[in-house]
């Protein structure tokens, strides 16, 4: 049988049992893939018939909001709104090519897809209809094929052959703008956004500068994908709680059992024994931690592992964040006397690094996480991470200790460690050096980031100074 569309060839399969007859389509397995991005494409621009939706148990479905791209772990739309039926639902959308993606990929049995809503799936196979979510619940099902208004072939090649839709405004002019017109403008741009950060920080009259730092620090840990597990983590776990425990593999215990990532010992079964010795070690030691604090632990289930490098997997990350409060380094005492020492010596930035400096213990040296060994590594904080750390929680507390204590000459260092940090590699700077912009500072990045956020991206040409620049041309 051929689809309707005339490109793809299908399959007719019938299946017989005592109660029912059931008619399949599907593909022959040398039928020309459709990539999965296209079906997540057609649900965000919702190109299909919107106006007579039903899920295969035939409840109508209106969507109100397709929900939130996500390029991370875990449902590939969050925060959707669709009414089924005659009820309102608020979560997440899963989208596959086939309903069997569901089982495939394994979200009958992981927590983090329970939240799901509707279950969204180009083609019908023979699971369509049949998804469970780990509590065996059903999932709401819609098969998108009947509603497409435009055969696969014509939204292939739209998808294949589209223009970016994200360039910049004004990307074709830019080299219009003189250079010095764009620095300063950049240059006040970044002076917002790093203030912007230290205002977004908790005033010290409510919570102290010492365990602001603290839960900023973990959270630049935690990158974007963790930073939100690792800030519910850093209010559970107190800078004076890890103060008051002596050794350093109490320490650790502390942070990964209160984070939910020590394994079950059913978890250490196929590892070796000094991996599994050292894991049991510290499910002894949290034992007695977690009566001594009563601390609630955190599910496993908010952490995400997928599309890190290992030198990012939470286990060493927080091992690392654990070596801050070893005897002599940054944590072990109130920190702002000797971040403000390290601001104040003529090599600021060394100083500060050197603050920031993290020595976990010698099983973190072949150690990614806690049931398996890797090679041999250096576990200890890398010079780009505490750069990170350095614009996204040290300067920030330093800018808002200065205010604290009226003292604008802090105030301009911290600014001047931003100035001599070179700037990082990422995608929103590299749109800029591509037009030829010269990137020299991690301040300088700073203000690149402002621009495209909230400006480039958000059609604020007009209170733009490159785009009044241009319109008044």
């Amino acid at each position: 049988m051929v689809g309707s569309d005339g490109l793809f060839p299908y399959t007719t399969y019938t299946v017989d049992d005592a109660e029912q007859t059931v008619t399949l389509h599907e593909p022959p397995p040398d039928t020309p893939s459709v990539p999965e991005a296209l079906v997540q494409d057609l649900w965000k621009q919702q190109r299909f018939a919107t106006d007579c939706l039903t899920t295969t148990e035939d409840e109508t479905v209106h969507v109100l909001d397709p929900g939130t791209l996500n390029s991370d772990a875990g449902p590939d739309f969050q925060n959707a709104h669709v009414r089924i039926g005659s009820m309102d639902w608020r979560g997440h959308v899963e989208v596959h090519n086939t309903s069997g993606g569901w089982f495939e990929h394994e979200h009958h049995t992981d927590p983090r897809y329970d939240s799901v809503v509707l279950h969204v799936t180009l083609h019908a196979d023979m699971w369509t209809g049949g998804l469970l979510r780990s509590d065996e619940s059903g999932v709401p099902e819609l098969v998108l094929y009947p509603y497409l208004e435009d055969s696969l072939r014509e939204l292939l090649h739209a998808f294949h052959t589209r223009a970016d839709d994200d360039a910049l405004p004004c990307a074709s002019r830019w080299t219009e703008v003189p250079t010095q017109h764009r620095r300063d403008w950049i240059h006040r741009l970044a002076r917002r956004r790093v203030a912007n950060k230290r205002d977004r920080l908790p005033a010290p009259s409510d919570t102290s500068l010492d365990a602001i730092l603290h839960e900023r620090l973990l959270a630049g840990l935690g990158y974007s994908k963790n930073d939100e597990p690792m800030s519910m983590l850093a209010e559970r776990v107190s800078p004076s709680m890890l103060r008051s425990v002596e050794e350093r593999r109490d320490r650790e215990a502390l942070l990964l059992g209160t984070a939910g990532l020590l394994p079950e010992p059913g978890d250490l079964l196929d590892t070796n024994r000094g991996t599994a010795d050292y894991a049991m070690d510290l499910r002894h030691r949290f034992q007695r931690l977690q009566v001594r604090f009563d601390l609630p632990r955190l599910a496993s289930t908010a952490w995400t592992f997928f599309r890190l490098r290992p030198n990012n997997f939470p286990p060493l990350r927080l091992a690392q964040a654990a070596a801050w409060y070893a005897e002599d380094a940054l944590l072990a005492a109130d920190p702002l006397p000797a971040l403000r020492a390290a601001l104040g010596q003529e090599r600021a930035v060394s100083a500060l690094h050197d603050a920031l400096a993290s020595r976990p213990g010698p099983f973190w040296r072949t150690h990614y996480h806690l049931t398996k060994e890797a090679s041999e590594h250096d576990p200890g904080l890398g010079s780009s991470r505490r750069d990170t750390l350095l614009v996204n929680a040290v300067v920030p507390v330093l800018l808002l200790d200065a205010e604290e204590q009226d003292d604008p000459a802090q105030s301009e260092a911290a600014f001047d460690v931003l100035r001599t940090l070179s700037a990082s590699e990422d995608h929103v700077v590299r749109r800029f050096q591509n037009l030829g912009t010269e990137v020299e500072s991690a301040f300088d990045a700073q203000g690149l980031h402002q621009l495209y956020r909230h400006y480039c991206t958000e059609g604020g040409c007009l209170d733009c100074a490159i785009g009044q620049h241009l319109l008044n041309r």
